[in-house]
């Protein structure tokens, strides 16, 4: 690996331990990208300009987090499944309605290109939507912005509402993982395992964002299936969401100061677009499925998957009802986005 790349995964490490120390949601990944991203950008002000990292460096870790979500998944699913369909086929317009109205956002305010505001745009997660992004070749240094700048926003003021509208405040479990303290080697083999396999089957089956989805679905069958039981070490959560996260702040490369300001008010109007629309599914379904509404709310938030499943346990909702809504979320934006961007913007697919 190039030398000048030691700097950046330098800067990327104490960014994401500074927002582990102060408790922000997925700190190792969104603290990696943040201080990748302000190496990179004060790198280049002196006209200097970084090689390419490869982007095997995200596939890689990225293929781990798959098998990772995948495994948080247990036999309770299958009892939970028939008692909210109704919520669950109420993704589809949701997701639809979210794209739709922050690529008018995006576009229309933003003034993005359209392919860079179609993927900034989705409804998903940071790891999955700048993996899109990147098979499509749109802008990664838009995109990761902008994802970056949905998720703090959802992650950080969900719990502020439940505050000032109820008065619950979310507990220390807000700063916690779904990783487990008690594990051993053959877990962290499990999981590397699941990882690989499940790479080569999704890329074998020609999965979208076959590197995540192949590993998530594979370890999400095992779990669910009663046929594996995995305690994920947190240290190993934490590197993979760092090396990720350091990855996608490395593509900041050539960002200007007034793509950031831009970006920082288009993830604003499209994040709060976002809430409004959720709170909007909520108050409807609340009427067909075994939920109030604040449980109902947090499923619909496009935050993280694990970070507001630990919103839900800490405001006494269901988390796996909440995981449940974000992983199909997160699936079927995969599955949509992906057929939609070919149809409109005439993609080839990936080899």
């Amino acid at each position: 690996m190039d030398i000048r790349f030691l700097p950046i995964f330098a800067f990327g490490l104490l960014g994401g331990f500074a927002a582990f120390l102060i408790s922000v949601p997925m700190p190792f990944m969104l603290g990696g990208i943040f201080g990748a991203a302000c190496f990179v950008l004060w790198y280049e002000r002196a006209e200097k300009r970084l090689p390419k990292l490869s982007r095997w460096v995200r596939l890689v870790f990225m293929s781990i987090i798959g098998a990772m979500i995948g495994s948080r998944f247990s036999p309770e699913l299958l009892t939970l499944l028939p008692q909210f369909w109704i919520s669950g086929l109420a993704l589809i317009p949701f997701i639809l309605l979210a794209h739709g109205g922050s690529y008018a956002i995006m576009r229309g305010l933003g003034g993005y290109e359209k392919l860079d505001a179609y993927f900034a745009a989705l409804p998903g997660g940071i790891i999955d939507s700048t993996a899109l992004a990147e098979e499509a070749g749109a802008d990664l240094r838009i995109v990761t912005a902008q994802h970056f700048i949905r998720i703090i926003l959802v992650v950080s003021s969900v719990p502020l509402l439940f505050l000032f509208i109820k008065g619950d405040a979310v507990g220390s479990l807000a700063g916690q993982t779904m990783a487990a303290v008690d594990y051993d080697f053959i877990d962290v083999a499990m999981i590397i395992s699941i990882a690989l396999v499940g790479l080569f089957i999704g890329q074998a089956t020609r999965l979208p964002v076959s590197h995540m989805l192949g590993p998530l679905l594979l370890a999400l069958a095992l779990s669910v299936g009663g046929v594996v039981v995995i305690d994920i070490p947190p240290w190993l959560g934490h590197a993979a969401q760092y090396m990720v996260g350091t990855a996608l702040g490395a593509q900041f490369s050539g960002v200007s100061r007034r793509l950031l300001i831009r970006g920082l008010g288009m993830g604003l109007l499209a994040g709060v677009y976002m809430l409004s629309l959720a709170a909007g599914f909520a108050a409807v379904l609340v009427q067909f499925v075994p939920a109030d509404f604040g449980a109902m709310f947090i499923s619909f938030a496009a935050g993280g998957l694990a970070e507001m499943s630990l919103i839900a346990l800490s405001l006494n909702f269901n988390p796996v009802v909440v995981a449940i809504h974000h992983l199909v979320r997160i699936l079927m934006t995969v599955y949509f986005g992906n057929i939609l961007s070919r149809r409109v913007f005439k993609l080839l697919p990936p080899r």
